[in-house]
């Protein structure tokens, strides 16, 4: 018998449908999980699920009872063997799967396609103590023709070996800095104030947060003085600025803007025509990137919808860093295209097969193409965008059909202008851009209108209007969710070159993975290491005291976390060793635990949970959250709804804090009315409503 396993429920179903696997057979002692029996090629199967990761490492104490409290002098716990355990959730599933396991003649690893997918497997395998043979399945895309193309083509468990010892590796290395060092620090600072958890991936992003709030409280605005023309010339006006750049002060200014008088003259006019290639195609972080910023989405919609496009077998495997496709594609990409110009909605963009840009290696390159291509709508291609469930399947939708529209249309040409003009013995410069040809823009991509210059002559003379403007410098911006895993995926590094950027995400360099950003960030969420002000991203005080108390600088550094990261890729690839790589990791361990317990600094103190009335600690209970000296006369609270309004974490975090919060939609009075204000502390702890614009403060 072969027993196929899928981590989840939903594979597994779409597996069992693709292979006309029948009924499915529910468990039940729990109808969540489930099994199907059938006839594969003339062998008993049984497709069998589990519920993500089953197993994990053990918790230190396994090691030995010397680490079940946080003695620092017992730290750091570093294996020589790793321990496995069955997770306390999903030992009921675990059970279950365990009884196919052990009839199995022969396995399908049929886990997601990815490191992670392969260590689910792998952990299952070995907590099992299975010897039994096993293949692996590498399912690109859901849809029916996909799978069954899949199953025909199975890989080797020799093939995986490299992939396997990277998620191990991966899981071991966390484990190792997590937990040791995440003892270290709480042992050390928190003073019963919390667990101060630190990780990896989490730390060094962690660390991006908080190193742009410090740029912004640090930045000293100045001032600078531009000197500006404004120019007549015969086929229109334009505007120039000193060839010079900006000065620092206006007197500087004031001596060239002397040596400006009279009228201008053109003196040089460069005419240089350029190409825009059509953009490569989507990974997983521009793809959520690109629903940010083009649909307003968080990462959390975006991630959600992605995966239920990928359900629902229109958009090819979600988790990828790769913005390239094989050549081995291009016939089904073709294929996929000309479906997608028959849409209705896309058929403005058609175009005849013989007029197509021919495919090439911008978007086409085996070598830059690591476990999956880049995603793009799948051949399951509908005959109308009504045809998908919902508005935000289709927006995404037609995010991944413009993407590979544009592949099909020659670049974007542009003349790219630059005029010196010579007022006195000052020169200004000027640049515009005019679309000659409008190539791929045409895919509902056409850029706004700017700094477009009349027709020009050199020598020609012109009417000048000069003047002194005053600006000041202004501090950079705090990220947003989706700028934020931007920087995670170039380990910070600002790079506005496209090569450069492609060559960083090919030598995977960055922080984390395309599957695991999203994760690293909801846990800064969940922590209270960082929190949202609109749809910007600040750190915490206690995120702050993280980054600003840990005195390992490699473990916040990006490049440091980015090179572990690129050795766990040359570990998939078998161009590095694993025992090494742990070794390695062990060795750092031991050394930054050491460096935690060997500092000093002031203990962190939870303001956000402390009271600010009488200064004891706040409690959260069922409806509210209340000062643990209530008994001693406290009356301070704050009721988790108000005025019928559900206060988020972040408002009572902030109002604890800052005893203010911003201004809050949505309240009702009693009169059944809506109302939008603030909330403030008053001098009696006492929560008042602050409302905006001439109104009438109430106390509740």
């Amino acid at each position: 018998m072969v027993v196929i396993y899928a981590e989840k429920a939903s594979l597994a179903k779409e597996i069992a449908g693709a292979l006309g696997a029948g009924k499915r057979i529910e468990n039940p002692l729990n109808k969540r999980i489930g099994h199907w029996e059938f006839v594969l090629n003339g062998e008993n199967a049984v497709i069998v699920h589990g519920q993500g990761h089953l197993v994990m490492l053990e918790v230190p104490e396994a090691y030995g009872a010397q680490f079940k409290n946080w003695d620092l002098q017992a730290y750091p716990c570093i294996p020589e063997t790793f321990k496995l355990q069955v997770k306390a959730d999903t030992e009921g599933c675990y059970r279950y799967v365990k009884q196919f396991f052990d009839k199995a003649d022969r396995l399908i690893n049929a886990t997601d396609a990815d490191r992670e997918g392969e260590l689910i497997f792998a952990y299952v395998y070995q907590m099992m103590g299975c010897v039994k043979p096993w293949k692996r399945v590498w399912i690109e895309d859901l849809t029916d023709r996909k799978i069954r193309y899949a199953f025909s083509h199975l890989k080797s468990s020799e093939e995986m070996q490299g992939l396997q010892l990277a998620g191990r590796a991966r899981s071991a290395a966390d484990w190792l800095f997590g937990m040791n060092i995440t003892v270290a620090m709480t042992e050390k600072f928190s003073n019963h104030n919390g667990v101060l958890a630190c990780g990896r991936v989490q730390t060094p992003t962690l660390a991006l947060v908080v190193n742009r709030e410090n740029e912004i409280k640090n930045f000293t605005k100045k001032p600078f003085f531009k000197i500006v023309g404004k120019f007549s010339a015969e086929n229109g006006g334009y505007s120039g600025e000193y060839i010079g750049g900006a000065f620092d002060t206006k007197a500087e200014a004031d001596d060239v803007l002397g040596h400006a008088s009279g009228q201008g003259i053109i003196s040089e006019l460069t005419v240089k025509e350029s190409k825009v290639n059509a953009p490569l195609l989507y990974n997983s972080t521009q793809l959520q990137v690109a629903c940010g910023k083009t649909l307003g989405w968080e990462l959390k919609k975006a991630e959600q919808v992605m995966q239920q496009l990928y359900e629902a077998k229109l958009m090819t495997y979600p988790r990828t860093s790769s913005e390239h496709l094989t050549v081995a594609m291009e016939t089904e990409i073709a294929q996929t295209i000309e479906k997608i110009m028959a849409i209705s909605e896309y058929r403005i963009y058609a175009l005849e097969k013989g007029a197509w840009h021919p495919f090439s290696k911008r978007h086409f390159d085996d070598s830059k193409v690591g476990s999956h291509p880049a995603i793009t709508p799948t051949l399951n291609v509908p005959k109308a965008l009504g045809e998908i469930e919902n508005e935000d399947m289709r927006a995404l939708y037609d995010l991944l059909c413009k993407s590979l529209l544009r592949i099909v249309y020659p670049p974007a040409v542009l003349e790219n202008t630059t005029a010196i003009t010579r007022v006195g013995s000052v020169d200004f410069i000027s640049k515009g851009s005019v679309i000659a040809a409008s190539g791929w823009y045409q895919v509902d991509a056409m850029p706004e209108k700017k700094n477009v210059l009349p027709v020009l002559h050199e020598g020609e003379t012109v009417t000048a209007e000069i003047q002194i403007e005053q600006g000041e410098t202004k501090p950079p911006k705090r990220y947003t969710e989706t700028e934020l895993i931007s920087a995670m995926e170039l380990a910070g590094q600002k790079l506005e070159d496209e090569e450069a950027r492609t060559l960083m995400k090919l030598q995977k360099k960055g922080l984390g993975t395309d599957a695991t950003r999203v994760p690293t960030v909801k846990a800064l969420f969940a922590r209270g290491y960082i929190a949202k002000k609109g749809k910007t991203i600040y750190p915490t005080e206690k995120g702050m005291y993280i980054i600003d108390t840990l005195p390992v600088n490699e473990m916040k550094s990006a490049e440091m976390t980015g090179e572990l990261e690129k050795e766990l890729n040359d570990i998939a690839e078998g161009k590095a060793d694993y025992a090494r790589f742990i070794d390695k990791v062990k060795a750092i361990t031991r050394r930054w635990y050491k460096a935690v317990c060997g500092s000093s600094s002031d203990v962190f103190t939870d303001k956000s949970m402390i009271c600010p009335s009488c200064g004891k600690k706040l409690v959260k209970g069922k409806t509210n959250v209340f000062c643990s000296g209530y008994k001693e006369g406290c009356k301070f609270r704050i009721p988790y709804m108000l005025c019928k309004k559900k206060l988020t974490d972040n408002q009572i975090q902030m109002l604890i804090h800052s005893q203010r919060t911003n201004v809050i939609k949505g309240f009702t009075s009693k009169a059944g009315k809506p109302f939008d204000a603030s909330l403030k502390i008053d001098g009696q702890g006492k929560i008042e409503f602050v409302f905006p614009a001439n109104k009438k403060g109430k106390k509740k």
